[in-house]
């Protein structure tokens, strides 16, 4: 039986990406060793940091980071805040605050940025924001030496901007360094764009923020454990406000292709392994001919269990979650995702390999 390779898919979501954090750390605590992981933006982010340190660090460094970019906006009136009629200004209140001064070890307002935005110059001031702050934390709490010795397998993707093509940097292909992190999460037009060997880079969540597809189209397939956190659910309540369809179109822009490609990527798989058995089946006369070892070629014998964490969205969001950066509230996704892998790990099943007929299995953890 071939190896299990055990993969993490992070998707993008900002300050949601907390989530992931705590679920990574439940998934160190259940001793779970990662092979490789493949995100997207503030997936990118956290995926570097797990891939980039040594086992014993990453929860830590994971924690670093998060407490870096914490922070909670001054409010003159607190007690405002617990009545849920002013809620929404106060939660303006703390919008305002991260578009005006930033987020420390992230990004700072560039100056005289919205004043003109139709404005010519270099690419890399075609934003309302400046990240050189993320690539000095990238670069304190990544350890890129350790990251480029292929000890964990990194996948991070960003879109070209001159050809509106997907572009997949990956460790065990090219050195990696906070350039081709912060290209992953340079989301327009509050980022810049990167420029890497002459090309400038815009978010990968901007072609697909799921970044699931790279490990199911891998040429390399092996019998695989895939944890799948998605930040985007895209089940939730039909609105009823404004404010509320806002929230909602955006949960379903950013999680709209997980379940299609899902189902897509599960019959591919099925009928390949179809394709294997059916293969084992013929007398070896017809399995040598020319014509059935193109057929043969495109069967394989690995077998793939995702289990997929979708993270719930907390009472009081809105359709800034994204960018909530306040204490409390990456303290509260952290939890979640920490809680979600203990109820994951509560059922067996994707701990074994399906039946020999089914190439892929898809386990969903049911919502609170």
């Amino acid at each position: 039986m071939k190896p299990i390779q055990n993969v993490l898919v992070l998707q993008g979501g900002g300050a949601l990406g907390a989530y992931q954090g705590g679920a990574f750390e439940g998934l160190a605590r259940h001793g779970v060793n990662v092979d490789w992981v493949v995100g997207t933006s503030i997936g990118a982010i956290n995926g570097v940091l797990i891939a980039g340190n040594r086992p014993e660090d990453r929860a830590e460094k994971l924690h670093a980071f998060w407490k870096r970019v914490a922070r909670d906006a001054p409010t003159i009136f607190p007690f405002f805040a617990t009545l849920d009629w002013l809620r929404p200004w106060s939660n303006a209140t703390k919008l305002w605050d991260i578009l005006s001064n930033g987020v420390p070890g992230f990004f700072t307002p560039r100056a005289n940025s919205t004043w003109n935005i139709t404005k010519s110059g270099p690419s890399v001031q075609a934003s309302f924001y400046d990240t050189s702050p993320l690539e000095a934390t990238l670069n304190e709490l990544v350890d890129f030496k350790y990251l480029n010795a292929g000890h964990v397998r990194l996948t991070v993707s960003a879109v070209n901007i001159a050809t509106g093509e997907l572009r997949k940097f990956d460790n065990t292909v090219e050195k990696i360094s906070a350039k081709h992190i912060m290209a992953s999460g340079a989301l327009p037009p509050g980022f810049p764009p990167v420029e890497i060997n002459g090309a400038d880079y815009w978010d990968g969540g901007i072609y697909s923020n799921t970044p699931i597809d790279i490990v199911l189209d891998d040429q390399d397939r092996k019998n695989t454990l895939c944890f799948m956190v998605d930040l985007w659910d895209p089940s939730e309540k039909v609105p009823a406000s404004i404010a509320e369809a806002i929230t909602r179109q955006k949960d379903i822009q950013y999680a709209s292709r997980s379940t299609e490609h899902l189902e897509d990527h599960k019959r591919m798989q099925n009928l390949r392994r179809a394709v294997q058995i059916l293969a084992e089946k013929l007398p070896a006369k017809e399995r040598n001919s020319a014509a059935a070892k193109q057929v043969i070629q495109l069967g394989c014998s690995s077998s793939i269990n995702i289990v997929r964490l979708v993270m719930k969205a907390l009472p009081n969001d809105d359709q800034n979650k994204d960018i909530d950066f306040a204490t409390s509230t990456i303290e509260a996704r952290w939890q979640a995702g920490l809680k979600d892998i203990d109820r994951a790990f509560k059922h067996k099943d994707w701990l074994k390999l399906p039946p020999s007929h089914v190439g892929m299995v898809i386990h969903e953890l049911k919502q609170h």
